[in-house]
């Protein structure tokens, strides 16, 4: 039984350095605080991570259409607010784009492109909003 016996810890480590800490308790707290920082830092800050072009021009997309959207629904009154979801505010803020579109001269053709190019927009932002 005697080659089981655990080793001694080198004595510096239980060196007494300063109000009763030990190296040892001097080092877990350094290396803890610095890793605490570092976490922190990671958690607050957003890094830049590579992305893709596409990815870039879609992030792009998406805030352009949310700043129109934001801006129709400025638009609506207080008292339609309270019974308007998502849904029918897209809704809503569709029918307007589109008699924009046809007051502008945007008939046919150009109004189907429209309707599509819109449709495809809203249905960006309402995956968007589920992710």
């Amino acid at each position: 039984m005697e080659g089981i016996m655990p080793e001694e810890p080198p004595q510096w480590l239980e060196n007494e350095v300063s109000n009763g800490f030990r190296v040892w308790h001097i080092l877990f707290l350094g290396c803890s605080g610095i890793l605490s920082l570092v976490i922190m830092i990671c958690c607050c800050f957003r890094f830049r991570i590579p992305r893709t072009k596409q990815e870039i021009e879609a992030d792009f997309q998406r805030r352009k259409i949310t700043k129109k959207f934001k801006k129709k629904l400025a638009n609506i009154q207080n008292s339609e607010m309270d019974d308007m979801d998502l849904r029918k505010a897209l809704e809503r803020v569709r029918q307007e784009f589109l008699e924009d579109a046809a007051e502008n001269g945007k008939f046919g053709e150009e109004k189907k492109l429209l309707e599509n190019e819109l449709n495809s927009n809203v249905q960006a932002a309402l995956d968007s909003l589920k992710k």
